[in-house]
């Protein structure tokens, strides 16, 4: 990889220039998580990402998070799709069904 360096030596990481070539396969090495900090992403956002990054290379599964908005994200989704279901192509009403969709 090649690595354009500041003209003075006293250059701060935030004044780091990223020059990327497109090659095909894969890296051992990234500094993308580097990237995202100094992007200003969250940390928590950050560890979650690295131990999703490491467990392919330690041969784990990563577990689906669980907290309050996605369990209830995932309660909506689960309804949005009974009602899918349920809905008859034949008999009911499509522009009320949407509706009860759309604001659900």
């Amino acid at each position: 990889m090649s690595v354009l360096r500041p003209e003075d030596a006293s250059a701060d990481i935030e004044d780091i220039v990223f020059l990327y070539r497109l090659v095909p396969g894969y890296t051992l090495l990234s500094y993308g998580l580097h990237c995202a900090l100094l992007a200003g992403v969250p940390k928590a956002v950050i560890d979650r990402a690295a131990l999703i990054l490491g467990s392919p290379g330690n041969n784990q599964t990563t577990d689906r998070m669980h907290n309050e908005r996605i369990l209830a994200q995932d309660q909506q989704y689960k309804n949005t799709l009974e009602k899918m279901l349920a809905f008859d192509t034949i008999r009911d009403d499509l522009r009320s069904f949407s509706r009860e969709i759309l604001a659900s």
